[in-house]
């Protein structure tokens, strides 16, 4: 009983410091609030922009997990076709110089996260998305010959297309 007489002067300055902080600070809460609102809704507006300016786009997205890159840079990469645009992540960060937001937001939205690399093909305004790191590895793990994985990998963005 003791101690909890002791408490209630700390609760009593506690509610005398906190209620007029939080009447200072909520003002300033609420406009961050809004702004961050509109912040968000202007980037996902000029996301959306971007997607339908790069309609019919397809990306190959790899990382740098173990020496998997080298393989693909060596045997995927020079194979692909010149409409499907390597990109490459050291860590979590792309190396690619344009439009490095984009693509992140891109990358961030994939829908099923089972491993690199990632197909992505912008269709109708939407980025399609599949992992291939399943058919990579089986590839890899077994010596396939790695022109079979690159018909493979344009199938695979046909299948995104029919997708929509």
């Amino acid at each position: 009983m003791k101690e909890r007489l002791k408490e209630i002067p700390i609760i009593i300055f506690l509610l005398i410091i906190g209620i007029p902080l939080c009447i200072l600070f909520f003002p300033v809460i609420l406009v961050y609030l809004i702004f961050e609102f509109f912040q968000k809704k202007g980037s996902k507006k000029r996301y959306s922009n971007y997607l339908i300016s790069i309609e019919g786009k397809k990306f190959f997205c790899y990382n740098n997990r173990k020496n998997n890159h080298h393989y693909i840079e060596k045997n995927i990469i020079p194979n692909l076709t010149n409409d499907i645009e390597p990109i490459f992540l050291e860590g979590k960060r792309i190396r690619n110089e344009d439009n490095r937001e984009y693509l992140s937001h891109m990358l961030l939205n994939v829908s099923k996260r089972k491993g690199f690399p990632y197909i992505i093909k912008i269709s109708n305004g939407k980025a399609l998305d599949i992992s291939m790191n399943n058919e990579f590895y089986n590839f890899k793990s077994q010596n396939k010959n790695p022109e079979d994985l690159i018909v493979l990998i344009n199938a695979s963005f046909e299948n995104l297309k029919s997708e929509v």
